[in-house]
């Protein structure tokens, strides 16, 4: 799934509650550029959603250099 730049993206509002730099054991997709993150590090957004019942956690990946760029943007 690739983000589009032009729209609100709910993610990344006041429910993400936080950024890690994690090595990728498992292959995963970055969500900025569509390349594949495994056996490497990368960031990983976390954010819980919360409501009547369980709490689900979401994550996003980013690959290292794409999250630098993108937090530059922000």
């Amino acid at each position: 799934m690739m983000p589009q730049t032009e729209s609100y993206d709910s993610f990344y509002s006041k429910m993400m509650i936080g950024t890690e730099y994690k090595f990728a054991w498992l292959p995963e997709t970055c969500y900025l550029t569509g390349k594949r993150i495994w056996l490497k590090r990368a960031y990983r957004m976390t954010r819980i959603i919360t409501g009547p019942g369980e709490s689900i956690f979401e994550y996003r990946w980013h690959d290292k250099n794409a999250h630098i760029i993108w937090e530059l943007k922000r």
